[in-house]
């Protein structure tokens, strides 16, 4: 006689983080007793002697698990006291900062410490969610993952728990810009996560918005004739306040563009800074209010216009001889 799950008494249900098999072999009974206590009582304060008495062991047995689990990555050290901290379970509703955090060590341990393959393989027969995660990646970049690529791709699903389409609106993005490669979709998963972006209808705006920067950072680039390298950071923050804060089109900043090679005779961001705020300041949102601004002023060219002396040519032909005439 076999044994089946009775799913009828998952009226309450919490969830652990998975784990490996060779994890779950050399884990100790009280480590792997340690760990369920401490998924089903998250919000409780970890206290040592605490969880000795509510689980009749040692206090070393306790420490000793506590300690088995944080070299795992499913704990960490507190700064101002010797404890550990016990990360939160995801689930469907706002993660909170906590939970972030813990995500975003598991997003790094995902690049540092990825999955073996045979790990991997023994995931996929119980999950039919990484195969199709490997087969859409491979289908979005036109190759062949090798075995350190899945590894390291299944390692962001499996360790930080990012979901399959998350993962592939990332891998689209990479594509898109000319990137499609394992590297560059590790190193983006991870940007997002430090950005507190685990939700698909977070990674979808915070795609689109990276797309419309690099758009535009396109365009100044060409404008300033800048192709043999990167901008650097400040230089990213420049364009983003003179489009985002500012308001103005890639016309306005060429004429400042212009302005500063005429005036210094190279490229300089912060000159061109400068002049863009002073327009800022101005009220000027225009490349035609812009290149107004630039001009020399004609009021007193204008203003010197005689109308009498105009309309005395017309009647005699010649100019008065005295303009009180």
């Amino acid at each position: 006689m076999g044994y089946i799950i009775d799913f009828s008494k998952f009226s309450s249900v919490f969830v652990v983080p998975s784990l490996s098999e060779q994890t779950l072999c050399t884990a100790s009974a009280e480590e792997l007793k340690v760990l369920l206590y401490l998924m089903q009582n998250q919000t409780q304060p970890i206290d040592p002697t605490y969880l000795a008495n509510r689980l009749m062991l040692s206090e070393t047995a306790v420490t000793k698990a506590l300690s088995f689990w944080n070299k795992e990555g499913l704990l960490s050290m507190q700064a101002d006291e010797e404890s550990v901290s016990c990360p939160i379970q995801e689930t469907k509703a706002v993660h909170t900062q906590q939970e972030q955090n813990s995500k975003l060590m598991m997003g790094l341990k995902a690049q540092n410490k990825t999955m073996s393959i045979d790990e991997v393989n023994t995931l996929s027969q119980k999950d039919t969610s990484v195969s199709e995660l490997v087969d859409a990646v491979q289908l979005q970049m036109g190759k062949i993952l090798t075995r350190s690529e899945i590894e390291t791709l299944i390692s962001f699903y499996a360790y930080a728990g990012l979901p399959p389409e998350y993962i592939l609106l990332a891998a689209a993005h990479c594509c898109s810009r000319n990137r499609p490669n394992i590297r560059a979709l590790s190193k983006l998963l991870t940007d997002m996560m430090s950005e507190n972006i685990y939700t698909y209808e977070q990674a979808e705006k915070y795609l689109s918005n990276l797309q419309r920067q690099e758009g535009i950072q396109g365009q100044v680039r060409s404008a300033f004739g800048i192709h043999d390298r990167n901008l650097t950071k400040q230089e990213q923050k420049y364009i983003d306040t003179w489009f985002t804060e500012y308001h103005f089109d890639i016309s306005v900043v060429k004429l400042a563009y212009e302005k500063t090679i005429n005036q210094i005779g190279k490229v300089s961001f912060p000159y061109i800074n400068k002049i863009l705020s002073s327009w800022h300041n101005k009220g000027i949102s225009t490349a035609k209010e812009a290149a107004l601004e630039r001009q020399p002023s004609k009021q007193t060219e204008s203003s010197s216009i005689d109308f009498d002396q105009i309309q005395h040519f017309i009647t005699y032909g010649e100019a008065k001889s005295d303009p009180h005439y």
